[in-house]
């Protein structure tokens, strides 16, 4: 279909409404957003974002961790048993670099192949299972994209229900600081080629996420 032909439909379908008529659904989807976005009721706000961060389509895993001490340790353990190499392309943020990393070699920056990425969420938003990064000096944007298995500290403490919510918490902070905000749901992926799901076509193959409770 050409590109006159779909203006063309958009404009029957809008034939007779009134400009007006349009800002009021607009405002209407601002000011009543439960009448349009997912609601979960019945499921604590935590278990919605571990269901939707594990389900079939974002396919990342989820640990818990009592307190950041134990990160090193944790990852320790899912190095081992991917026998990948004690390196780690570590976001440069004070809380992750704050922990004993002895006998891994560490680096601040991602390079093209890079095997194994560490970094620090800003937020995590339940109804999609995604993650939220907000760019900064201590928070490259590459650690977030070009390792093959990204791995990812988020506070419970800032999960939060909906995207709007990320949007009306980080969108003041990110327009005064003039940085991005990414916001990540699980592996790269693609079905271009006969529909068959594939990860990591484009960035991580694997995300691996530590639920932090402090």
């Amino acid at each position: 279909m050409s590109r006159d032909a779909i203006l063309a439909k958009i404009d029957r379908a809008n034939a007779g409404r009134a400009g007006t008529d349009v800002k009021a659904d607009a405002d209407a989807l601002i000011t009543e957003p439960d009448r349009f976005r997912a609601t979960f009721p019945d499921t604590p706000v935590y278990d919605r974002f571990v269901a939707k961060a594990t389900s079939e389509t974002v396919t990342a895993t989820v640990e818990d961790l009592t307190s950041l001490a134990d990160l090193p340790k944790a990852v320790t353990a899912y190095m081992q048993a991917k026998d990948l190499p004690r390196r780690i392309a570590l976001q440069p943020r004070e809380a992750l670099t704050a922990l004993d990393w002895s006998g891994f070699e560490t680096v601040a920056k991602a390079e093209m192949n890079e095997m194994l990425a560490v970094t620090y969420a800003d937020a995590g938003i339940a109804e999609t299972g995604s993650l939220v990064f907000q760019t900064a000096p201590d928070a490259p944007v590459l650690l977030n994209f070009l390792p093959l298995h990204h791995l990812v500290v988020v506070r419970r403490s800032t999960i939060l229900p909906h995207m709007e919510d990320a949007f009306d918490h980080f969108g003041t902070i990110a327009a005064d600081q003039r940085r991005s905000l990414n916001i990540i749901t699980g592996t790269s992926g693609t079905a271009d080629i006969e529909a068959k799901n594939v990860r990591g076509a484009h960035g991580p193959r694997f995300m691996h996420i530590y639920s932090v409770a402090e």
